[in-house]
């Protein structure tokens, strides 16, 4: 492993970085807080609101229907198994 110089003790053990360690949580939490603010920021959105609704209807529609409902999910995976299957 390459030493970094100046990163020695008194002992002459290499220390890990100190300044890398305590930025690292800084950007974690910059970056945590950006995710945070943006997801609430769709939640509030007429287009969440739009996904939950369509969400609602394909719950009911799933109830109401549970044999076409399998049966769509089925022809979905084997077309999409078709599609992606690598020949080996």
């Amino acid at each position: 492993m390459q030493e970094i110089p100046g990163n020695q003790n008194i002992n002459g053990e290499s220390e890990p970085n100190s300044s890398v360690k305590s930025h690292i949580p800084e950007q974690v939490e910059v970056i945590s807080d950006n995710i945070s603010k943006m997801y609430n920021q769709f939640k509030e959105s007429e287009q969440y609101e739009g996904i939950q609704d369509k969400a609602s209807k394909v719950k009911e529609y799933i109830k109401e229907n549970p044999v076409p409902s399998v049966l769509i999910s089925l022809g979905t995976g084997i077309i999409l198994g078709l599609l992606f299957h690598r020949k080996r």
